[in-house]
């Protein structure tokens, strides 16, 4: 009912008379006729109402729809510096969302912050600690399960301390080289530039298996931390897993004083699916055409006995995707299979750092989905920070979009996580090139052959860095020595015709030019060298033709196009930067 006598004497009494705050009324005031009187004083204006006119004011108004507010909606005050009154309220919850959302980026920013920091405790952390190699368990008594327990351990501890991120591991590829070679761990670590060495033993009696670990500090010969594990091997799966597991935990926590960050996955594998991947491994890490066929057998046998097991699928990826390196199959042929194989690893094993990896490189070598292949990329060195490959091919990717000091440092990593990896350092050699730093380059590859004289790809690589250096001797050296080698004769193809071309025997360079152009899709040479060769005699417009074409043809080497240097004479050809567009390089 009306109430004639009462009278609201300010805007907090019209408020809670309408059950409303105070801006909403001035609001109402301002746009619905809301009946305020004010009555002048010699300083100031006071309000005031009368509740049977509000009565009937809220009777006959039409309710607005944009300007409602039920009890619930409040707002809080804002400061009216911020906003004024008078402002409608579509503005204000403009500004009061704007507001709401600078608090979210700031709340993210602090997520954001409290991540680095991590980050930088975890950098910390293993520069304090150093590196940590983990040894292959040594088996004492070739027991009854043939040294598959030594070997299955050896493999979970690097995995386990690997994913922790909490420690530098040195990679299986360069510990596997010292098994069964009883060295004095002074030198060992010196080899692998480790400061911490885990190593241990496997011997049985009966039925039962007896483990034993030790932690020593290289660098003074102190034991840090041993132990000895005697557990039935009735099933020799679940017996690896579990020492693994305490062996692990027990080593991460005397080293930093906390638990491990990351678990392995407790999904029991057949010792023998194990062997066949590992092997697999092996061939793959030759880096040739006859290696990668052979991974990819020992790989499908894993998967016959396991259609289950991710890493097999991520070792397929990962055959496919070097495939199309070596020219073996076409990008059409190669990089869907590496997708298909990737993918499933992924389905398997979400957690898989090799998947996505592998999924990485297909995805800025084929799809030229860059961003795309970043984020993998960083999942996979998120997911394990030791995983050698996921540096190693992320510091490839950085450098051929130009963003040379990353890249150098990934490929470093790749090199302190796998010191004794002959494709990881001569990478590390192609990152200094692309950056210019030829000497740093050569001096890495003159490394790399003093370890395995015999390995193919750092000779081209050399036979490159000396060329660019200005020392066309040492190149053609180099040269000779990788086509000995290999029995690739046609590497240096586009080589041999820009010598030919600029001593003037240009019949000579015509006629291997005739040559090449006769079948230019063959191996490793397709329409991209044949503008490299056209490059080297001046040909731009045929060069051009060609590089159109590779484009249709969707050749990975096109990734490359901001750094190859046999493209340099060009680089700056604004149809070199439209390819480069279309391809989806980023611009620097």
């Amino acid at each position: 009912m009306p109430t004639p006598n009462l009278r609201l004497d300010s805007w907090k009494e019209i408020a809670a008379y309408l059950k409303r705050d105070i801006r909403t009324v001035q609001l109402w005031e301002k746009k619905e006729g809301l009946p305020v009187h004010r009555h002048t004083h010699t300083t100031r204006a006071s309000v005031y109402a009368y509740a049977a006119e509000i009565d009937v004011w809220q009777k006959n108004r039409r309710p607005q729809v944009d300007t409602e507010l039920n009890p619930s909606d409040e707002l809080p005050p804002i400061p009216p510096q911020i906003v004024s009154s008078a402002q409608p309220v579509a503005h204000r919850r403009l500004t009061i969302y704007a507001f709401a959302g600078v608090l979210i980026v700031l709340a993210l920013a602090a997520v954001g912050v409290a991540s680095w920091r991590e980050v930088r405790r975890q950098r910390e952390l293993q520069e304090r600690l150093g590196t940590l190699a983990v040894l292959p368990f040594e088996d004492l008594s070739a027991g009854p399960i043939e040294g598959y327990l030594a070997d299955g351990l050896t493999d979970d501890l690097i995995t386990d301390l690997g994913r922790s991120g909490q420690l530098q591991v040195i990679s299986r590829t360069s510990v596997t080289q010292f098994k069964g070679k009883h060295e004095s761990l002074p030198r060992i670590a010196q080899a692998l530039r480790a400061n911490l060495i885990l190593e241990g033993t496997v011997s049985y009696s009966g039925r039962r298996a007896r483990i034993r670990a030790q932690l020593i500090d290289a660098t003074t010969d102190r034991h840090l931390w041993a132990n000895s594990y005697e557990r039935d091997f009735d099933n020799v799966l679940t017996l690896q897993d579990e020492i693994a597991d305490e062996v692990a935990a027990a080593v991460v926590e005397k080293l930093t004083g906390g638990a491990a960050n990351a678990a392995r996955s407790a999904r029991p594998v057949d010792p023998a699916v194990r062997i066949a991947y590992m092997r697999g491994r092996f061939f793959w890490n030759k880096r040739d055409e006859p290696g990668l066929k052979e991974a990819i057998r020992y790989f499908d046998q894993a998967i016959a006995k396991d259609p289950n097991y991710a890493p097999a699928y991520a070792g397929l990826a990962d055959c496919y995707n070097l495939l199309s390196v070596w020219g073996s199959l076409s990008p059409h042929e190669a990089f869907p299979k590496a997708k298909e194989a990737a993918l499933k690893a992924l389905q398997l094993d979400p957690t898989s750092a090799e998947a996505y990896t592998s999924l990485a490189f297909e995805t800025y070598r084929y799809d030229w989905d860059f961003a795309g292949a970043e984020k993998s990329f960083q999942k996979a060195i998120e997911l394990n920070p030791n995983y050698v490959t996921g540096h190693h091919w992320y510091g490839e990717f950085l450098g051929d979009l130009r963003r040379f000091d990353q890249s150098i440092a990934e490929s470093r990593k790749a090199e302190q996580l796998d010191p004794l990896s002959t494709i990881v350092g001569s990478d590390l050699a192609d990152s200094y090139m692309h950056a210019g730093r030829y000497q740093d380059g050569i001096d890495e590859l003159t490394k790399i052959l003093t370890m395995d004289p015999g390995f193919v790809p750092a000779h081209r690589y050399l036979s490159e860095a000396y060329g660019l250096a200005g020392q066309p001797a040492k190149a053609a050296e180099e040269k000779e020595k990788y086509i000995q080698l290999s029995g690739d004769t046609g590497a240096f193809r586009v080589a041999r015709i820009t010598e030919e071309w600029s001593s003037g025997k240009k019949t000579e360079a015509q006629k291997e030019m005739k040559d090449l152009l006769k079948d230019p899709g063959k191996g490793r040479f397709d329409y991209f060298h044949m503008a490299q060769m056209y490059v080297s005699v001046g040909d731009k417009d045929k060069a051009f033709d060609c590089l159109d074409k590779a484009y249709r043809e969707h050749s990975w080497w096109l990734v490359t196009l901001l750094v190859d240097p046999g493209l340099a004479p060009v680089r700056s050809d604004p149809r070199l930067q439209s390819l480069a567009q279309r391809v989806g390089l980023p611009r620097k």
